[in-house]
This record gives C-alpha cells, structure tokens and sequence, in this order.
C-alpha cells in the first residue's frame, strides 16, 4: 500500500532489488537509468578488498597495476540461513551454470576480460554481469569500476590517456542522479587530494548521493589516525564515512579467507583507542553493508515512481514515432498503390486541419512563435493596402488645377469636367495592383511552403516519391495562383475602367453643385478693391474647385480601396486557397492511378528508415516488458494505471497541446469508447470541376482511398445519406456559398472564415 510520503512500501529489500535486477534483465538500463551503486577510487586505493569484504568470498582478480580492466556489475543475493553455508556465482553469459569455486569465478572474470580487453592491460567499458548468492551477503548491487590510473603500463595496450579514459569511464557511471558513489579513498594518503572525492564533489557538489569508504586504516603512520576523515570534519558528506580494515598483502598470499579477517577487523577497531570511541556505525565492514542496504533501499523506493513516469513517456514516444514510420512497405505494386493513397489521404487531412486551424497531432507547429496555417492567411489578408489611405498625397493643388484647366479645353471656364476626376484617380488606382498581385503570391508561397512540409512530414521514408509529390503539389498551387491573379487584375481593371459608387455617404456628401461665391456686402470701396474684386473672386472659385476635387478623389478611393480590401481576400480565398483545398487530394489520386506501376517503383524505404522501425520495435519490446516487470507489484501497479493516464494526456515531445474541446481520441480512454455522432462535413461532397463524389471520405465519415484503377467504386465511396439533423450550410471564406451550387451542409465551426 501506499505510504504517505508518496513512496511505495515493499515486503524487504530483496523483493525491491530484485525488481531493479529483472528490469536489468530485460534491458531497461539502455534507456532508463536505474538506481545502482558504483565503487569509484584510484588505482590500489583498496576497492577490491573492500568488495570482497562485503560479498564474503575472495574471488576479484589481484596483482599489479591495473587489475579491474572491465567494469563488473556484482549482483548479491542474500540466501535465507541454513544449516551450512551456501554460495554460487552465476556469470549473465551463462546463467546455467552455477560455479561453487570462488576460485574458478576468478579465471572466468580474467578470461571475459581478456577476450573483450585484450591480454595485454587494456582497458574497455563493457561490463561483466555475475550475480552472487550466498548465506553471508546482503542484497546489494554494486559497480566495481576500473580505478583511476594517472600513467599508462610500459609496454601494454593502455593508451597514453589513460587517465583521461579511466575517468571518463567513471564519470559516465556516477554523472547519474540515481547512481550511489561509493569513494574508496586510502586513509594513508591526503583525501583533500583523493581522485574519488574530486570526481565525487564534480558530480554530487551537495554530497547527496555519495559514502565516503577510508581504506588501509591499519597503515597509517604511527601516531596518526584517521579520526577527523570518519567524522567528515575534513571534506563533510551527508551521508557520512565508513572506516574499514582490509586483508593485507601478506593475508592475501597466505589465502586467510575473508570470514576470520572480518572478525579480525572487529576485534580491532573494538579494541583501538581512538576507534573504539567514536559513534556507532563509524567503523567496520558490518556497518559498511548495513548502511549502504538502508541507502539503496530508500533510494529505490524514493525513484521507482519516476522510472515508471520515464518509461511510460519514452514508450509513449517510441510507439507514436512508430506510428509515423508506417508499415514496412509490401511487395505487391497494388498493395503499394493502396499504401500510396493512404500516405495522400494523411496528406490531404493535414493540408485541410491546418488551413482551418484545427489541432492535428501529426504535424507538429509548436516550434515556430508565428502563426499558423489559416491564421497566416487571414493575417495576409488584413495587412492588405493597409498604408493605402489618401489619393491625393502625391497631388499639389497646383497639379490638380492643372488638371483641371488641361481638361477645360477650349469651353467656357468654370465647368470643371468629369474627365478630370477619371485623370486624376485612375494612376492612383493602378498602384493598387502591385500589393494585390503581392498578396496573391505571398498566400501562393506560404501553402507551398506549409505543403511542402506537410510532404516532407507524411512522405519522409520515400525521398522519390517525395520530390514526385512536392512537384505535383507545387504544379497545382501554380495553376491556381494563376487563375486567382487573373481574377484579382480584373478586380482592379474594373475599378479603373468603371468609376461608380452607389457608397450613400459619398452621394450625400460629394455630388452636390459647388455652391457659389457669396457676393460682397454693398459698402465703401476704394476704386481699388472694385477694380481686383473680380479677379479674387475667381481665385476664390478655383481655390474651391481644387480643394473640392481633392476631397472627392479621397473620398472615392478610400471606398475603392474598401471594396478591395473585400474582394480580393475572397476571390483569393475562393479561387486560391479553398480551390486547392477541394482539389489537390484528387489530383494527386488520378496522377498515381494514372501510373500505378511507376509510382510503386519509387517507394523504395531507405535503409536508415528500416533500420530505424526495427530499433523502435526493439526498445518497444523493452518497455512493454519492464513494464509488466513493475505492473507485478499490485502498489506499483496501481501507480502505473494514474501515470499512464497522466502521460497520455500530455502531449508528445516536441508536439503541439491540444487546445480545449479537441482532445485527441484515445481508443484506452472509456470517455472515447462511445459512440460519436458524426460529423457532416465528413459526408463525401462533389468536386466541381471534376462532377464526381470525392473518393478521399466515406459514409462512416473515415478516410478511405479510391478504388484501384478498373475495380470498381468500393463501399466506402457511395454517397452518405443527407441527415435532417445536420446543421444548415453557412457563408465562410473558405466553405460553400449558401444557395444554387451548395453541394452539401457545413458545420458551423469556431472560425467560419477558415471552414471548408
């Protein structure tokens, strides 16, 4: 049952180190770490005794030098107590065997390393697995690494950095949060200098995770004690130092096995003067094991919750980047061409779900900060002719009185003629159709940009039939750019070649005669003022002209500019966008069935991408046992059913969260197990320009592909049955017109401007 820290309580320590060992088992280590305690120290600092110490038994190589040239991963397994004392060894190589001789277990360690390392001193990180039962070892499981060597051996295989390797190796083993240091470090020496406590602070600064062990405590020169190292008032750790007494050289000639020098080292850190006084625990090889038993078994526990979350995402992830690798691709050239319009169909959703702004996990756009899809479009839309305001900012009054004595000709002046309101907006509406133009092609290049990617994203295991797509996509969007432009120049030719307004403010306000100049009131004037006063008052009337004439040319260009502002985004949105939407998918079916066989020729998968599914059906493999590993505990397993619930309402990494309202379906969630009412814009529709169903949905609302070339119309292509539940259709940018030439309902959706 739970515990109310949140960790999970188990039976013993062994129930709980026997899960990390079959999870070992199965392989989860190559992509989870998991807890372990690694012995790290220089070379000679003692770890092999130590090890030996705890295990009970003299079986680690010795001799000079280097002697741990492969890591070696101890599995100790406690045996209940018996009459007599039992202990075998088992090599992961050969876990039939038994081996009773502790002796033999040391040839077999020396001839694994010499036939990975070499026979001359190498050194190589690959570790040898034994697992150790026995009536006289705890429940461990410990790394013996190699040690760390300053200078290499004459005439061996070491390389010249040895130092540099044997560092790196250990660095790789304690660098992980969940691995427990356990620094051998010989009292004879200075710590302040010990390799294992530098590498210990570079990779535990807070000491969390690391035991100091004082080694050669016996050797130490007279009148020295290793007192204020035990106690960690030299380098402080949290979890304190172990002080022991090894077999010494002389011991280990004379084979003294490691039972009597263990009550050897008893008898004398009880009988020491400075050793016996100091706290409990402080000193020997018992205390040593007790308390790394207790760490490990509080570090598994505090961590198993975490490695279960980790497994469930990567195998989350694993699974989903599975999905998107597809199927290996079948040999039959039908099977291929289905295959083929499956891949399009993916390709043609996408391209649609992103142009209405709907959430589609398969494309990923979360990495990008500007916007996306129909959003991108609107966005290109509304920056239309923004700056565009006045049309009268590059006119000086003397140009438009220009203008408007050029177009008096030779008539009676002081009727200024239409043909110069005509002479004076036309240049200003053609500027109009540069950014027109730009805006057409600015929408062109952003659907290709985002279908181009969108192939990349669906087609990606066949670089040939990828560039065969790009470029019927790319062929298609030409097409249609074109026939858009050519709709938008005629927008604007029309507004140049026909000046009309029905706007009711400018016909109220612009079209009446210009009131005339007011006579002067009858007083008196000089003969002077009676003699120009005509001549001011004509001033004064075409002052009026010119300042009326301005007014009127703003006032209409800022309504043509309105009006464009309008058409164009439709007939682009119509003639452009929604165009493509309703028909790349299609084209790109009739292409493939045109040239089944050719199209089959180029879906040749590349090696890496073979390579890649088998990889992932491997590590699948891997999880989905460590997962029932962990789900064999009935608390773990309880745990695990929340997580997985947790993990599958995250989206993937590197994908977009889905907003509220469209969470992705999940067949394992009950909440997605009913039946859904289907949705009508799913109902198969009539291409226009092709006049028959689109073969890319069925009447269930799936995606089906169509029918090879001669089969036939299958099931799934016949038209649904209107629904008289069906919301009725609605005017949007993008979606079909109410009225003749509806070709079925629409849904109402949160932006209607964007639904097809």
């Amino acid at each position: 049952m739970a515990s109310t820290d949140g960790t999970y309580l188990f039976n013993d320590l062994r129930s709980l180190i026997s899960l990390v060992d079959e999870l070992r088992d199965v392989g989860l280590q190559q992509y989870i770490k998991l807890p372990r305690i690694a012995v790290v120290g220089s070379q000679s600092s003692g770890k092999s005794s130590v090890l030996e110490s705890i295990v009970g038994y003299d079986f680690l190589p010795r001799g000079d030098g280097v002697v741990t040239r492969r890591p070696t991963e101890l599995r100790l397994v406690h045996l209940p107590e018996g009459d007599k004392e039992q202990a075998w060894a088992v090599f992961e190589n050969n876990k039939d065997r038994k081996i009773t001789d502790f002796s033999q277990v040391t040839r077999e360690i020396n001839e694994l390393t010499d036939k990975v390392a070499g026979k001359n001193k190498g050194i190589i990180d690959d570790p040898i697995v034994i697992s150790v039962y026995s009536t006289n070892c705890p429940d461990l499981t410990l790394i013996d690494l190699p040690g760390i060597t300053r200078i290499p051996l004459s005439g061996s295989d070491q390389p010249p950095d040895i130092e540099k390797l044997t560092r790196r190796m250990a660095a790789r083993y304690i660098s992980d949060p969940r691995t427990i240091i356990l620094a051998v470090i010989p009292a004879n020496a200075d710590m302040t200098t010990s390799d294992a406590l530098q590498m210990a602070r570079e990779f535990d600064p807070e000491g969390n995770r690391t035991i100091g062990v004082i080694t050669k405590i016996d050797i130490m020169d007279k009148g020295t004690n290793a007192k204020r190292m035990l106690l960690g008032q030299d380098v402080p750790l949290k979890l304190g130092y172990v002080g022991v007494k090894n077999r010494n050289q002389q011991d280990i000639h004379d084979n003294k096995r490691v039972r009597y020098a263990l009550k050897e080292e008893e008898d004398y850190f009880e009988s020491h003067p400075v050793y016996s006084t100091l706290p409990p625990g402080s000193v020997g090889t018992k205390n040593l094991t007790k308390k790394l038993t207790q760490i490990l078994y509080k570090h598994i526990k505090s961590f198993l919750p975490e490695i279960l979350r980790e497994l469930l995402v990567k195998l989350r992830e694993a699974e989903e980047r599975l999905k998107d690798l597809g199927e290996p691709v079948p040999g039959d050239v039908k099977d291929k061409v289905h295959m083929l319009w499956s891949l399009v169909t993916d390709f043609g959703e996408i391209f649609k779900n992103t142009i209405r702004g709907k959430y589609d996990r398969r494309l990923n756009l979360s990495g990008s900060k500007e916007l996306q899809g129909g959003a991108r479009i609107r966005q290109i839309f509304n920056n239309l002719l923004q700056e565009y305001e006045k049309a009268t900012t590059d006119y000086s009054d003397h140009d438009i009185e220009y203008a408007i004595r050029q177009h008096e000709g030779d008539t009676l002046p002081g009727f200024p003629s239409a043909d110069v309101f005509e002479f004076l907006i036309r240049p200003q509406l053609e500027k109009l159709r540069e950014p027109v133009e730009e805006c057409v092609s600015e929408v062109h290049h952003y659907l290709e940009v985002l279908s181009h990617k969108i192939v990349a994203k669906i087609f990606f295991r066949f670089p040939q039939v990828t560039g065969e797509i790009s470029d019927l996509v790319s062929s298609v969007l030409a097409r249609e750019r074109d026939r858009a432009k050519e709709v938008v120049d005629a927008l604007i030719d029309s507004e140049e070649g026909y000046i009309f307004t029905n706007d009711s403010e400018y016909i109220s306000s612009r079209t009446n005669l210009i009131p005339g100049v007011d006579k002067p009131e009858q007083d008196e004037r000089s003969l002077l003022d009676k003699a120009i006063a005509p001549i001011r008052n004509r001033n004064q009337s075409q002052d009026l002209f010119v300042r009326e004439m301005r007014n009127r040319l703003d006032a209409y260009f800022k309504i043509c500019v309105r009006n464009v502002r309008d058409t164009v985004p439709k007939s682009v949105g119509h003639f452009l966008v929604r165009s493509v939407m309703e028909k790349l998918q299609l084209e790109l079916y009739n292409a493939i069935n045109k040239a089944a066989e050719n199209w089959s020729k180029l879906m040749a998968e590349p090696a890496a991408v073979a390579e890649e599914r088998e990889k992932l059906i491997a590590i699948i493999s891997t999880l989905k046992k460590a997962h029932r590993v962990l789900k064999k505990d009935p608390n773990l397993a309880a745990i695990a059913d929340d997580l997985r619930e947790e993990v599958n309402r995250r989206p993937a990494s590197g994908s977009a969260a889905a907003p509220p309202g469209d969470r992705p379906r999940d067949p394992r969630d009950p909440r997605d197990s009913r039946e859904r009412p289907r949705d009508p814009q799913m109902q198969p529709r009539r291409d226009p320009s092709a006049g028959n169903l689109r073969p890319d949905r069925g009447p269930d609302g799936r995606s089906v592909p169509p029918p090879p070339p001669g089969t036939g119309p299958s099931p799934g292509h016949q038209r649904a049955p209107s629904s008289s539940n069906a919301p009725k259709p609605q005017a949007s940018l993008f979606g079909e017109a109410n009225g003749k030439g509806a070709a079925g309902p629409k849904p109402t959706t949160a932006n209607p401007l964007f639904d097809a």
